[in-house]
């Protein structure tokens, strides 16, 4: 048995990120409740900057053609 092999198993592995499985349930509420809105909201207004951002630099680049 190697040394890695060892702490692997004094530290019990995977099983000891995995305590708490309401705890990780709420993770997951929290993202999907939250999180997701929230960008949702900042993509829409990114794409109105950005379209409005778009607008203008059309205005000066085509100008003294109107």
């Amino acid at each position: 048995m190697n040394a890695m092999q060892n702490a692997w198993q004094q530290s019990g592995g995977v099983v000891r990120f995995h305590r708490d499985e309401r705890g990780a349930m709420l993770d997951y509420v929290l993202v999907l409740g939250v999180f997701v809105p929230l960008m949702f909201f900042v993509f829409i207004k990114l794409f109105e900057v950005l379209s409005d951002y778009f607008g203008m630099i059309a205005f000066y680049v085509s100008w003294p053609f109107l």
